[in-house]
């Protein structure tokens, strides 16, 4: 049967079938089709939706994160440290205030330099108006 008529008869998406084809869970072929290659699903398990408890305990052979992405190392740590909370919400506290006061800043800045773009985009009086109109007046 195809994706489609898989996912109609199980209730799922058919995002959910693919991801459970590509995990090993549902067994499926690929076959030519119109488009190019197509599963086919060969044999439907008895509950495919059906996760696994996830287990949030830390384990001592876990690779770890990056140290590129704060948020991931904060939360790897949160896990590995129960006690070390506060000082993690201290740390996010203060990088929240520094970023306010950065955002602050860029606001004003923004701001100066929107009025400097409507000072340039005043009409003006072309400089030969302003010749004339001040020779008419002296002479």
């Amino acid at each position: 049967m195809t994706i489609a008529q898989a996912a109609k008869i199980l209730g799922l998406s058919t995002r959910t079938i693919r991801r459970s084809i590509k995990a090993g869970k549902i067994k499926a072929e690929l076959v030519p089709g119109t488009f190019g290659e197509e599963y086919r699903i060969t044999e439907l398990p008895a509950d495919p939706g059906k996760e696994k408890d996830t287990d949030y305990t830390p384990r001592h052979d876990a690779a770890q994160p990056s140290t590129q992405d704060p948020v991931q190392t904060s939360v790897h740590t949160l896990v590995q440290a129960p006690g070390q909370v506060m000082d993690i919400i201290r740390e996010l506290q203060d990088k929240n205030l520094a970023l306010a006061a950065q955002l602050g800043a860029a606001t004003e800045r923004i701001r100066n330099l929107e009025n400097k773009v409507r000072l340039l985009t005043t009409t003006k009086i072309p400089w030969w108006k302003r010749l004339f109109s001040s020779s008419a007046r002296t002479g």
